[in-house]
C-alpha cells in the first residue's frame, strides 16, 4: 500500500512539474502586450457594476454552500455536546447506554 501512495504521490508531482513547464514554454508569453488590454480597474468596473447582480448572486451561493457544509460536519452526539459545555468527558457519559430510561411511568411508579 506505501508503494502505491509514493508512486501515487511521485506521479502528481511529476505531472505538475511537466505541466509547469509547457506552460511556461508557451509563444504567448513572449508577445507584446496590446495598448488596448483591460487594466485592473476595468476589471473592477465590470464585476462591480455590470455585474453586479452576478456577483452577488455567485456570494450569496457560495455562502449557502460554506453553511451547508458545516453542517454537514457538525458532530451532535451526546458525549461531544457535553464535552463541549463541560470541558471534559466523564466516564458516566461514555457509558451513557447503561443509565437508566426515565419516563413518566417510571416515576410514578417511584412516588409510590
Amino acid at each position: 500500500m506505501r508503494v502505491i501512495t509514493a508512486s501515487t504521490s511521485l506521479g502528481t508531482f511529476v505531472f505538475v512539474l511537466l505541466l509547469l513547464q509547457e506552460v511556461n514554454s508557451h509563444s504567448m508569453w513572449n508577445q507584446d502586450i496590446s495598448p488596448n488590454s483591460p487594466t485592473t480597474l476595468d476589471f473592477a468596473d465590470a464585476i462591480f457594476n455590470e455585474w453586479a447582480i452576478a456577483t452577488i448572486i455567485l456570494g450569496i451561493l457560495l455562502a449557502m454552500a460554506m453553511i451547508g457544509a458545516s453542517y454537514l460536519v457538525r458532530d451532535e452526539r451526546l458525549i461531544n455536546l457535553v464535552w463541549d459545555i463541560r470541558g471534559d468527558v466523564s466516564e458516566e457519559l461514555e457509558n451513557i447506554s447503561k443509565f437508566k430510561k426515565f419516563t413518566k411511568d417510571s416515576q410514578t411508579m417511584e412516588e409510590e
